[in-house]
């Protein structure tokens, strides 16, 4: 059983009102030609990075991307331009959600494993994404933009057991928040919560 310690993290729900200034400031410039959605994923995947202390991801390791609804706003756009006529290149484009696994492999000059799947449970997400892991650990997200804006990362490395308490993972909020190390056994997913970040997400 891998036990995967959390390198780094970045929470956003909903994501701070000056997000697209701060991603223009980590590029250099506003990206051009991306959605709001593949944008939003941009952000938050460079920010859990930075917090690591990364400017690229190791060559072995992972990328997982999920979302409950991908980039559905490009996708609403794209079909009220089929009214009219061919949706229009860009728009057709954003409605991909492998452009942002794209945007973000080239611009930290990284050529790896990297997947997207759409599914409502985020822990089965994370189920899959540690038994897709590689040496150099993984780099695992989820990003949606209906309702609240989102954009939650999780830097994850392999790990010898600390011991601990271990507890099942009964809430996603606090997994992200607050957990220290995330296994994987036959039937579910344990994490061992870091007291002193339980305490700051209790207050909050």
């Amino acid at each position: 059983m891998t036990v995967y310690q959390v390198c780094a993290r970045y929470v956003a729900q909903p994501v701070a009102a000056d997000w697209r200034e701060r991603l223009a400031s980590h590029l250099g410039s506003r990206p051009r030609r991306l959605g709001r959605w593949a944008e939003l994923g941009l952000y938050g995947a460079l920010e859990c990075l930075a917090a690591d202390g990364e400017s690229t991801l190791a060559e072995h390791a992972a990328l997982v991307l999920s979302s409950q609804h991908g980039p559905a706003l490009a996708m609403r756009s794209a079909l009220a331009q089929v009214h009219e006529d061919l949706p229009l290149p860009l728009t057709f484009l954003q409605t991909q959600p492998s452009q942002l696994l794209a945007t973000l492999s080239a611009y930290l000059g990284w050529s790896g494993d990297a997947r997207f799947i759409t599914h409502p449970d985020p822990f089965a997400v994370l189920a899959l994404a540690t038994a897709l892991s590689h040496a150099d650990g993984l780099l695992v997200g989820w990003v949606d933009e209906i309702d609240v804006e989102s954009s939650v990362w999780l830097r994850l490395r392999a790990v010898a057991d600390p011991g601990g308490d271990w507890c099942r993972a009964g809430d996603f909020a606090m997994l992200v928040q607050c957990a220290s190390h995330v296994r994987l056994g036959s039937s579910e997913l344990t994490v061992i919560i870091d007291p002193q970040l339980g305490n700051v997400a209790q207050k909050k």
